[in-house]
């Protein structure tokens, strides 16, 4: 009797594990069998098993009572964001009877509803939707959010990147990325990953981009003439921190190298053993990385209160289960060091800086000594480790350096963690430009000459005090960027329904037809727009812009105007194009050419694609 109820018992758990257990992937599905065969009681493991899989189910956005079955292949993201487009594209046929508040709340909810966010408006202009007051140029942004959802190309890349994390945050729930399992990121998005870059490449390798002198080029080609390659990538990488390096020297700073790291809670095992981190509370790497964000933004508040002004760089980089940490290469006045360090350290450590380690672990200084070896060779090898391996032959973990900076890149693009970040110093962009030119011979822009010498000749520390010195603020740099708004070719103007976002269509099939508007308006130069764009003309020609952080259109550009040049596919945003530099007035194109891309397929027939492409010649 006593046999055959325990025979009972078993059997009611195996039929319990194995209702848990269905629609995870056999990859899982022997991790947690494993953590079952843990406990000593059933009771426990089946308590275990429940949270677990419940966790499973909130990371996949679904209700933590029911278990549902998780994909770790790559989905068919063209037919779901075509489902999830379909369905926006019926909320809008439905709502808009309601009006354009209910129509916007209701796209707002569904998007939220599969962890994505919409595109975000300001508090200005949600206070004026509810209220019923939006300006034209307000109207096309809640216009933007709305089209958007209706959209499967914006749908697809989100798609993309929510399921590469839901599968690396499952991953990290059950501790499978490790030193002693897969280091860095899990080898199941690893791979995936590595397809996408490959499908990118050979799309790149397709497409051809077409001048108006009919040279044609692959975009694989362009790609790797510039910061794409990792080589070229990191080739600027060190020749700006050796700049950096030789303008401190000149003016006598001190280099200090830093270390941040997070606190015990992020952390989700021990590097050692493995073992799982009894502190950990679920965070994932971009929790981590949020963290370090916050903290050094508290830092440089501080800093600047006591008019401390480092410059140099900072490196992101993955422990091995993926919890982030920084390194900072530092330059700053030798009186100023000490304080430097101090005020890191206090931020550092104001979040559980009493927990076991943490005053040892959490930050971490080295003075740099100059006649010790080089500022730059403090930074070199982690720069290496991020980008391609080269130069180094093991990582801290014992893990090859090629393998290694191949699973960081995957890491970092997975969670969307910028790796390299300059700290103060001017911008690199003027630089590109200046190296796309050739030697100037007008005599009255010799001091331009001087600076692009510099650029070209790759002194990153000559051109840096060339262009105003390290401390120099942006807009009183000697050589800004000039930017062009894209203008209109085919234009059209539905004037009798600018006043209705869409057109009702019968049939809960069909989706909604936009009719086009401008995106200026009436109070058009009083906003921000354009990504931060100003057409404040420089030598009096009306669609060269200048770099700075005003509205969409001055004061003398009206409505009518504004329909000549392009807008975005979502009609919310004027088309931007880098055309070259402004020094003190002096407009210099450097990118001459319009660009038509072309698709070639795989039998050699080219279909056209109205997409254009600026680059220099």
């Amino acid at each position: 009797m006593e046999g055959s109820l325990m025979t009972r018992v078993e059997m009611d758990n195996a039929r319990f594990v194995a209702k848990r257990l269905h629609g995870i992937p056999h990859i899982y599905k022997t991790v947690l069998k494993q953590r079952y065969d843990r406990f000593s009681h059933h009771s426990e493991a089946n308590l275990d098993l429940i949270q677990t899989t419940k966790a499973i189910s909130k990371i996949l956005g679904h209700s933590s009572i029911r278990m549902t079955s998780v994909n770790i292949k790559s989905p068919n993201f063209k037919q779901k964001s075509k489902h999830h487009a379909r369905q926006c594209a019926n909320i809008v046929i439905r709502h808009h009877s309601n009006g354009l508040k209910h129509t916007y709340f209701a796209i707002s909810r569904y998007i939220n509803c599969h962890q994505i966010k919409p595109c975000p408006l300001t508090d200005t202009i949600l206070n004026h939707l509810e209220n019923d007051c939006l300006t034209d140029e307000e109207y096309s942004k809640v216009m933007g959010v709305i089209k958007r959802g209706c959209d499967p190309l914006w749908w697809k890349p989100k798609l993309r990147r929510l399921h590469n994390r839901q599968v690396e945050t499952i991953s990290r729930l059950l501790n499978q990325i490790s030193r002693h399992r897969s280091i860095y990121a899990s080898d199941i998005t690893v791979e995936s990953i590595k397809n996408q870059w490959l499908n990118s490449r050979e799309q790149l390798e397709n497409t051809l981009a077409t001048n108006e002198l009919d040279y044609s080029v692959s975009l694989a080609e362009l790609s790797d003439l510039n910061v794409s390659n990792p080589k070229i990538r990191k080739a600027e990488l060190m020749v700006r921190i050796r700049g950096f390096e030789d303008y401190a020297t000149k003016h006598g700073y001190a280099a200090v190298f830093l270390t941040m790291t997070t606190p015990s809670k992020y952390h989700r095992c021990f590097a050692k053993s493995g073992a799982e981190n009894p502190n950990w509370q679920g965070a994932t790497p971009l929790d981590g990385q949020d963290y370090l964000n916050r903290t050094f933004q508290r830092i440089r508040a501080s800093l600047n209160r006591d008019k401390i002004t480092p410059f140099g760089f900072r490196v992101a980089e993955p422990h091995h289960d993926g919890t982030p940490h920084w390194h900072l290469l530092l330059f700053v006045p030798t009186e100023q060091q000490e304080a430097l360090v101090q005020t890191f350290q206090e931020y550092c450590l104001q979040e559980d800086g009493d927990e076991h380690g943490a005053k040892e672990r959490r930050f971490k200084v080295e003075y740099i000594d100059p006649n010790k070896g080089s500022a730059t060779g403090y930074i070199a090898k982690y720069v290496a480790k991020g980008i391609d391996g080269e130069g180094i032959e093991h990582d801290l973990y014992g893990t090859e350096s090629v393998t290694a900076a191949t699973r960081i890149r995957v890491w970092a693009s997975c969670w969307g963690i910028r790796q390299f970040q300059q700290i103060g110093g001017v911008g690199v962009t003027p630089w590109r430009e200046l190296r796309r030119l050739s030697k100037i011979t007008d005599e009255s822009l010799e001091w331009v000459e001087e600076i692009r010498q510099a650029a070209d000749d790759s002194d990153w520390g000559r051109y840096t005090e060339l262009m105003g010195g390290v401390f120099c603020k942006r807009d009183d740099q000697l050589i800004r960027l000039l930017y062009q708004y894209k203008k209109q070719s085919n234009i059209r103007f539905d004037n009798q329904n600018f006043g209705n976002p869409y057109v009702d269509t019968k049939g809960v099939g069909h989706q909604p037809t936009f009719c086009s508007f401008s995106a200026a308006g009436k109070n058009a130069g009083d906003d921000t727009n354009a990504a931060g764009i100003s057409t404040q003309s420089i030598s009096g020609n009306p669609e060269i812009i200048r770099d700075s952080n005003s509205g969409i259109f001055g004061n003398s550009r009206n409505q009518a105007e504004a329909r000549n040049y392009k807008s975005n596919r979502y009609s919310d945003e004027f088309v931007v194009q880098l055309k070259g530099i402004v020094a003190l007035g002096v407009e210099i194109v450097t990118r001459v050419h319009e660009w038509t891309l072309s698709y070639s397929q795989a039998n050699g027939k080219i279909e056209p694609n109205r997409s254009n492409l600026e680059f220099c010649q």
